[in-house]
């Protein structure tokens, strides 16, 4: 009898094994964007299609031709009524969590495919599955004189196959629409105005200018020296009467500093020029052995034991009086502006004496490790062997009393992860502003600081959050060529600043504040590709953002609301 009772109970339980395996699985996840109706992005990365249903496309294509001929449509009006259905389908599912289950998306209990079905927007078969509303969302497209709004410019332009921005929405003429991806002011439409929102990007005070580079203004970078930061550095290269040393990653071609380099050489200025270069005589930029050439006085650290580790700075010093230094490359996107970087011009004999100690080490062949630190000030650091970020950074967090805002290329430093977090449980208001391709690689601690409840806004355009720089209670502004890393406090040649300055850390402040307001709140959450239709400007700069060797149009990411290729 008892082997009876164990045989029912295990044949029981086997049963209810069997019907937890046949249970549909749900898999949860959130819709990062809508392509149109029946097609989502994911969290994940992963393109969803609603299968067996169609929707006319937001965009022109021989399929939405197709059809509407076959609905009665012209090609503009077929085009305007799937830009509708993509944002009816956003206003449902964009930013929403949702469920698949049997390859059906379940948002709220409700499947997503009955909602669909209900919608104006439905196609199946070439024909509208709901024919009441769809003729009625059809009229109204047909009596209304729609435009396009190119949201890269702000400007208005007529419907037509010959001529589609990559990153636009379909508006009513002569509604003051705003920009869907930030808080912009209305566009000139109709005589209208739009007065665009700058920031101020230098401030002069009485010891050292602060320049920084407005990103969210320069989509497309240039080789004609156009940034604040680049006509500063040119500016006292022409200048220059007796010396100027150069110590920089490396180099990407700005004509007119190299010309301003020959003129200087030519007039008798003695220029020195230290660069990054690997145990194979490799440098990250392409142009940086011709500057070495021109030059001629040059030191790498090639021949260095740790070659592995890079000679980063970023540091000029004009006449052993006057120092420029900070995040800026001497490339054509930091010269351009297209970049987001922050440099400080130092008129001091004695930051100036500083400087020009560290560059003799690194001139003579001391790279890395191998150099001393002889520098007893206490706001200026070099890496690796003055551990700037255990003796400058950190105690500066932990003493901080109001707030603490970041923009920065990288910040995956462990010590400071920790500090960050724990400012955020004591009440400071930490902030950090985030680059694209960074916030997504293997080594990102983005998520660790968002589980943590410090908020990371993650940029969305064209160029780099190259910065390398804290600003904490308006009274410290840090800054200069070190990321916040170890290889960056223990590893690399790096400088870096730390400016008790309540003038500056203030204008700072408001720059920051500027960029996190233009950079959409869903990026405190998601995580923009840095090359794609997420970032504003990625898909026509000419610039391989993510290193994948695709550029612009031939990158899936810049395709994704369009047919592929």
């Amino acid at each position: 009898m008892r082997r009876k009772i164990v045989c029912i109970i295990i044949l029981i339980l086997l049963f209810v094994l069997f019907l937890i395996f046949l249970h549909p699985k749900e898999k949860e996840y959130y819709v990062r964007e809508v392509i149109s109706p029946t097609e989502f992005i994911l969290d994940n990365g992963e393109i969803f299609k609603v299968k067996g249903l169609e929707s006319l496309d937001p965009y022109f294509s021989s399929r939405n031709k197709e059809l509407a001929s076959k609905l009665n449509l012209s090609e503009e009006d077929a085009f305007v009524t799937g830009n509708l259905g993509k944002y009816w389908a956003r206003n449902i599912l964009e930013g929403r969590k949702i469920n698949i289950c049997n390859n059906e998306i379940i948002y709220h209990k409700f499947n997503y495919r009955s909602i669909f079905m209900n919608s104006p927007y439905c196609i199946k078969d070439d024909r509208f599955v709901n024919p009441k509303a769809s003729e009625k969302v059809i009229k109204t497209v047909k009596r209304t004189n729609y435009r396009i709004l190119n949201l890269e410019n702000d400007k208005v332009y007529p419907i037509s196959p010959d001529f589609i921005p990559e990153n636009y929405i379909v508006i009513k003429e002569g509604h003051r629409a705003w920009r869907f991806h930030n808080k912009a002011a209305p566009p000139d439409i109709k005589g209208y105005k739009k007065k665009k929102k700058k920031h101020t990007t230098t401030i002069e005070l009485k010891d050292f200018k602060l320049l920084l580079t407005d990103f969210t203004q320069k989509l497309k970078p240039d080789r004609k020296c156009s940034s604040n930061i680049c006509k500063e550095i040119l500016s006292n290269i022409n200048q220059a009467q007796s010396s100027i040393d150069i110590a920089i990653y490396g180099y990407s071609s700005v004509p007119a500093i190299e010309q301003a380099i020959r003129n200087a050489q030519q007039r008798g200025v003695k220029i020195r020029l230290v660069h990054d270069m690997d145990s194979k005589g490799n440098n990250i930029y392409e142009n940086t052995s011709n500057l070495a050439k021109l030059i001629q006085n040059t030191q790498s650290d090639r021949n260095s034991k740790e070659a592995s580790f890079i000679m980063h700075n970023k540091f000029y010093i004009f006449d052993n009086k006057t120092i420029i230094t900070g995040s800026a490359n001497l490339s054509h996107t930091d010269m351009s502006g297209y970049n987001s970087n922050a440099v400080v011009v130092i008129n001091s004999e004695e930051a100036a004496n500083i400087y020009r100690r560290e560059f003799e080490q690194m001139y003579e062949g001391r790279f890395h490790s191998v150099k001393t630190s002889m520098n007893k000030t206490s706001n200026i650091y070099f890496s690796p062997q003055d551990k700037t970020i255990t003796n400058g950074v950190l105690p500066l967090i932990k003493g901080a009393k109001n707030y603490i805002y970041i923009p920065a290329f990288i910040v995956i430093e462990n010590r400071i992860i920790e500090e960050l977090i724990s400012a955020k449980k004591r009440g400071i208001d930490v902030r950090i502003i985030a680059d694209a391709l960074n916030a997504s690689a293997r080594h990102s601690r983005v998520k660790d600081l968002r589980e943590n409840g410090v908020p990371v806004k993650i940029e969305n355009y064209a160029g780099k959050m190259h910065s390398k720089t804290m600003i904490i209670d308006d009274k410290y502004l840090l800054l200069g060529s070190m990321n916040f890393s170890y290889s960056g406090e223990n590893r690399n040649d790096e400088n870096f600043i730390i400016l008790a300055n309540p003038e500056a850390a203030k204008f700072y402040k408001s720059f920051f504040l500027y960029l996190w307001d233009k950079i959409p709140d869903k990026w405190l959450k998601y995580y923009p590709k840095a090359e794609g239709l997420d970032s504003v400007g990625s898909c026509s700069d000419g610039i391989d953002n993510d290193y994948d060797g695709l550029i612009d149009s031939a990158d899936e990411g810049c395709r994704a609301r369009g047919e592929k290729s």
